[in-house]
């Protein structure tokens, strides 16, 4: 084999070498930081996961005890009777509101609710710590019978309940319930009902901290629609952005996982998700963060290899033009000297 035949093939060979190499090493190190990414949205589900489920585990304790405090029940017998004997602005019914008012009050003020509601057995809403346009009215058989409020007294009478977010006109948010039965030994006297504002929710859900610029978590009802707000968007899309992506699929039937997905924007994204275990609610948890900025550090040392194997091969392909440049030259002055001898 000529030695110009041994520098293209050693030539040959080095190249191939050196864009293997990057794209060998590019592969295992994109897979070290897609685990450490993956791992670190994984943690950060199961914390909100968390946080999530113990927020609404309180509120359903929290309306199941105060249902069973017996000055609850006190109240419900002294302010039926009252309510059935005069309305919500009658002297006696006025006399007995008042001496329970601080006391819902407190829970307002301590318990961040924004409102609490009695409704009795028969569905007249003989109380509520702030009057509105429920207060007074029957919700079994009156026009608010399909409000939230109407279903989640319906459901309470037999037991607690949780009626999921709708649009508050009054306080201009979106407010979920929770019912319990009140009794009087073994006779139902009514039921209480308490009322949460969103913003407890969106508390928690909007501390990214450690989720970069792209970063988000958000839940998902099982009707698809978001039941808090995406960071990627001015307006609310609670109940008003749907949802509907392989992950979200795979969530809300009860899979937990980790995968590369094209989130609700179309947009490729890491996402780490699960169903919340909640058990009067389906819905499902996602923490997510664009693949663009999770692996940005990989793209970057992708570029920088890229370049350095470039560079290296137009090197080493200037080393074999010149040192075959020369050996012709050296064959040229040999054959030259060669033939003046002759």
């Amino acid at each position: 084999m000529s030695t110009k035949k041994v520098f293209i093939t050693i030539g040959v060979a080095f190249t191939i070498f050196l864009i293997t190499l990057p794209l060998i090493s590019y592969r295992f190190l994109k897979e070290a930081v897609e685990i450490e990414v993956f791992n670190h949205l994984v943690t950060v589900r199961e914390l909100l996961k968390g946080q999530i489920e113990g927020y609404f585990q309180d509120r359903f304790g929290d309306v199941d005890v105060l249902a069973s405090n017996p000055v609850t029940g006190q109240a419900f017998s002294r302010l039926s009777k009252a309510f059935h004997a005069s309305g919500l602005d009658g002297p006696q019914y006025t006399k007995i509101a008042d001496l329970y008012q601080p006391l819902m009050e407190h829970y307002l003020t301590d318990y961040g609710y924004a409102n609490i509601y009695f409704v009795g057995s028969d569905g007249d809403v003989i109380f509520s710590a702030i009057r509105e346009e429920f207060s007074g009215t029957n919700v079994l058989t009156g026009r608010y019978k399909q409000f939230s409020i109407g279903q989640v007294f319906a459901r309470g009478l037999d037991g607690v309940a949780f009626e999921d977010y709708t649009w508050h006109e009054e306080m201009k948010e979106f407010t979920s319930y929770f019912s319990a039965p009140v009794y009087d030994g073994q006779m139902l006297l009514g039921v209480l009902i308490i009322e949460i504002p969103f913003s407890h929710l969106d508390a928690i859900m909007t501390h990214r901290a450690g989720m970069g610029e792209t970063g988000e978590m958000y839940l998902v009802g099982d009707d698809g629609y978001m039941r808090s707000n995406s960071r990627f968007s001015e307006k609310p899309t609670i109940l008003q952005k749907e949802v509907d992506t392989e992950a979200s699929r795979e969530a809300l039937n009860g899979i937990v996982g980790k995968k590369l997905i094209k989130d609700y924007r179309g947009v490729p994204a890491l996402s780490a998700y699960t169903a919340l275990d909640l058990k009067f609610v389906n819905w499902a948890l996602f923490v997510e963060i664009e693949e663009k900025e999770a692996l940005a550090a990989i793209h970057t040392i992708e570029k920088r290899v890229i370049l350095l194997g470039s560079l290296i091969t137009c090197i080493t392909f200037l080393y074999i033009y010149l040192v075959n440049k020369r050996k012709n030259q050296q064959i040229i002055a040999e054959t030259l000297a060669e033939r003046s001898k002759t």
